[in-house]
């Protein structure tokens, strides 16, 4: 398996590749401040599907991004409903870091097994349209490329830890108990599998809508 460095490494690579390719084929859709975020939230992406990981530092790291990302991400929209005074400033960043960092962190220990259904394309997936709708407020074209990124970050890590599953002999791979745990799309539950094809699928259609792809009617 891949370690967190490795991920790391590897999310840099997709996140400034999504990001390139966006500069390259799309000039002038998003400025330099945009496609700075694009590259970094596929560096995020590549590491999400260590939210089920079994040792503390990766962990630690990844939920203590995500308690700053979040929030922040979420700042313009919660702007129209109260003003960004200091002291509601203070109390949101303070409250926001302590549920995502503390408490779903520990919901998220409890409920998932290492190498489960986080290590999955339809998780992957399902990150990439959260992030579509987390930067839905920057525009259709920001927020597709963050999901794009996401997604790709996520595919990114699947594929590093699939290849470091392989055991090497004489250059020639071999499967071996670990083969297969994270490249895949399904997991061990049945439960946890149908929920995430469930998620998937109502946010896909969602996504759809928004976009005006889908008619109203239909979802």
């Amino acid at each position: 398996m891949s370690d967190f460095r490795t991920h790391v490494l590897g999310g840099i690579v997709t996140g400034a590749t999504v990001s390139g390719a966006h500069a390259l084929f799309l000039p002038g859709v998003l400025d330099h401040v945009q496609l700075g975020a694009v590259c970094l939230m596929g560096i995020i992406g590549g590491v999400l599907p260590d939210l089920d990981s079994d040792t503390g530092k990766p962990l630690s790291i990844l939920f203590g991004l995500l308690a700053l990302i979040i929030p922040a991400v979420m700042l313009k929209t919660v702007s129209r409903f109260h003003d960004l005074s200091p002291e509601f400033l203070i109390c949101y960043f303070a409250v926001g870091y302590f549920l995502i960092n503390y408490v779903a962190r520990s919901f998220i220990k409890k409920i998932t097994v290492h190498r489960g259904i986080m290590h999955s394309i339809p998780f992957v997936l399902v990150c990439g349209i959260c992030a579509f709708f987390l930067f839905s407020s920057s525009g259709e074209n920001m927020a597709l490329a963050v999901g794009i990124a996401v997604s790709a970050g996520g595919i990114t890590h699947l594929v590093m830890d699939e290849f470091h599953s392989l055991s090497w002999s004489w250059g020639v791979p071999r499967r071996n108990k670990a083969s297969g745990s994270a490249f895949k799309f399904t997991s061990s539950s049945i439960l946890s599998t149908m929920l995430i094809y469930g998620i998937l699928m109502v946010s896909s259609l969602y996504m759809l809508k928004t976009m005006g792809l889908l008619p109203r009617h239909v979802f």
